[in-house]
């Protein structure tokens, strides 16, 4: 190597370290952010039913299971982007491309439900806003749906069809597949299907149509059906109405059927459920805050989260270890602008490691030309990040 290409390669690696501390990794997932001062109030009744209008007159073993997706809203998104790649593979096929996935059981589920998994994969802020109301208030979640399920029925628009049964055992509306091997993901506008909208404070998010979908005449009408082999498992334990005992169940014969061909060597059995009721695991969260402190406080450590100062330490030490071998950690000025706006911290960090680097001059060190960066501050650049949360 030439002596130009020796001085010039230091300050090279420096804009590279420099460029991989600040700049976030495609693909991007856009999740919801804890408010400051968030409160840890329980939603209303009128909240949760705007949050659930968009699922809750799906067959209840489908409804079950992205409630448990909703949970990991991380793994929703991999997912929504794998199945769109994949989306040829069926079967045996499919289940083995599965085996290499480290998603949660929920998650993995519904990549045989395209329709469902891409609804949450195209909003997963909605996403995670139904999960943290499935953690904080699993029982009352399951109320809004069966109070949005009678205003349905009593609007005419949910009722027996060739799809998918409806049964009413006492004031409990009960949807399942006509077919259990055949399962129809309805598609409706949430803001016309329960008659007019009750809540104008809290309006439904927009409706989902899948791609070649057509407009009919019918407020509710179904696609393709679904052969789901024993991708279906889930359930619903209708309980005592709002603030009762409902909660959200699991098949284990087909659970246990399901991971047996889609499991990797990673899949632990004993975390997922108790006693055929489900029980989140936190360590598929990933990154992802939780919408208020209280979950935050339970969850936050089990899911291997980092803090805020934790990461600023860990990029000073990194800035540190540059600076030792004659290398700038700040950040190149033309970086800025390909920044994501919102990321007000990386910029704050920045613009504050531009005043306390010392000023570069025209004329190349002398005796740090030669010095090679340690190890250790390449080690630590390790570490899968999406969308500002690592995995």
């Amino acid at each position: 190597m030439n002596p130009t290409r020796k001085q010039f390669a230091p300050r090279l690696l420096a804009s590279l370290l420099s460029i991989a501390i600040m700049a976030p990794m495609t693909p991007s997932y856009v999740f919801a952010q804890p408010a400051s001062g968030q409160s840890n109030a329980p939603l209303s009744q009128q909240q949760l039913s705007s949050l659930v209008a968009p699922i809750a007159l799906y067959p209840d073993p489908l409804v079950s299971q992205i409630l448990m997706a909703s949970t990991y809203p991380l793994e929703v998104g991999e997912a929504a982007t794998w199945q769109k790649q994949n989306s040829r593979l069926t079967g045996s096929a499919l289940d083995s491309a599965l085996q290499s996935q480290t998603w949660d059981p929920s998650v993995k589920s519904l990549v045989s439900f395209p329709q469902a998994l891409q609804m949450m994969g195209s909003d997963l802020s909605w996403t995670q806003k139904l999960g943290d109301a499935v953690l904080a208030q699993q029982s009352d979640v399951m109320s809004a749906i069966q109070s949005m399920r009678a205003k349905a029925k009593q609007a005419g628009n949910l009722a027996t069809t060739p799809q998918q049964t409806v049964s009413t055992s006492g004031q409990t509306i009960v949807i399942q597949p006509a077919n259990p091997q055949v399962v129809y993901v309805p598609t409706y506008n949430p803001s016309v299907v329960y008659g007019p909208w009750p809540y104008p404070a809290y309006p439904p998010p927009p409706p989902y149509y899948p791609p070649g979908y057509e407009m009919g005449t019918a407020l509710l009408s179904f696609g393709v059906g679904m052969a789901v082999g024993a991708a279906l498992w889930g359930g619903m334990h209708w309980g005592g109405g709002w603030g009762g005992g409902s909660s959200i169940t699991v098949n284990n014969n087909n659970f246990n059927n399901f991971n047996r061909t889609t499991a990797n060597a990673n899949f632990k059995s004993g975390s997922f459920s108790s006693g055929g009721k489900w029980q989140f695991n936190p360590e598929h969260r990933g990154n992802v805050p939780y919408s208020n402190s209280s979950l935050q406080n339970k969850y936050g450590k089990l899911s291997g989260q980092t803090s805020d100062r934790a990461r600023d330490q860990e990029r000073d030490q990194l800035r540190q270890n540059l600076q030792k071998n004659g290398l700038s950690g700040s950040e190149p000025k033309r970086s800025s602008e390909n920044r994501e706006p919102s990321r007000q911290s990386s910029r704050d960090s920045g613009s504050r490691n531009e005043r306390e680097a010392p000023r570069e001059t025209t004329r190349e060190p002398e005796r740090e030309t030669s010095r090679e960066p340690s190890r250790e501050s390449g080690e630590r650049l390790g570490g899968e990040r999406i969308g500002g949360f690592r995995k």
